[in-house]
């Protein structure tokens, strides 16, 4: 959860194109419910989509909905032929990415799949292998996540893996933001398989949450 924009961020993000008006509405919709703190900042959106685009995706996966602001983001990167499903297990949340993405639903070009991501997900193997995945949902999940994730990848695919520092608790510092030992474990678990397995090469962004990318070869 970001208590502050770091001011690296705020130049970062007074250089790049500012949010346009479907951005912002699923902004507001982050504040009306309290939680504008967890969503994603431009600076880490920014840098995802620009990775995201050079591995040309049609096909991608995100876990975690919230409002829908990732998921604009996202599409941004996909052709028209593309296609985005995204998981949501709120039916709150889900309901406000309706609104966010009505546009991109009426279109066929996303998906939000409502219910639990690990029970999900399985319904749409058959669409895969994907391109791109982004991992941003309940953290005592991450590790299924990824189990998921890796086997649903295309070579040359991207997995994005959103808040591994758990705000320090990783590490052991709790003072920011508490995290459950099975939120921990499952992060830290996680994130040791990923960056000593065979099949991906893998890398630490240092962002304020800590963004996990691995490419699998």
């Amino acid at each position: 959860m970001r208590k502050a924009i770091p001011a690296s961020y705020q130049y970062i993000e007074s250089q790049i194109k500012s949010e346009g008006h479907d951005k912002l509405k699923a902004r507001e919709f982050s504040k009306q419910i309290g939680l504008e703190a967890i969503s994603i900042s431009p600076t880490e959106a920014h840098l995802m989509c620009f990775m995201a685009a050079l591995v040309r995706p049609k096909k991608i996966v995100e876990i975690g909905t919230l409002t829908g602001l990732s998921s604009l983001y996202f599409i941004e990167t996909l052709g028209t032929d593309g296609k985005l499903w995204t998981f949501e297990k709120s039916t709150e949340h889900a309901a406000l990415a309706s609104q966010s993405l009505a546009e991109f639903i009426q279109s066929g070009q996303c998906q939000i799949k409502l219910g639990d991501a690990v029970e999900q997900l399985t319904t749409i193997e058959k669409e895969g292998p994907f391109d791109v995945i982004f991992i941003d949902g309940n953290k005592a999940a991450y590790f299924d996540y990824w189990v998921w994730a890796k086997n649903n990848i295309r070579s040359g695919g991207l997995i994005f893996i959103d808040n591994v520092f758990l705000a320090g608790a990783v590490w052991g510092d709790m003072s920011l933001q508490r995290f459950s030992d099975k939120q921990i474990f499952n992060v830290k678990k996680m994130t040791s398989e990923i960056m000593a397995h065979q099949d991906f090469t893998s890398s630490f962004v240092p962002t304020t949450e800590g963004l996990l990318m691995a490419c699998k070869k």
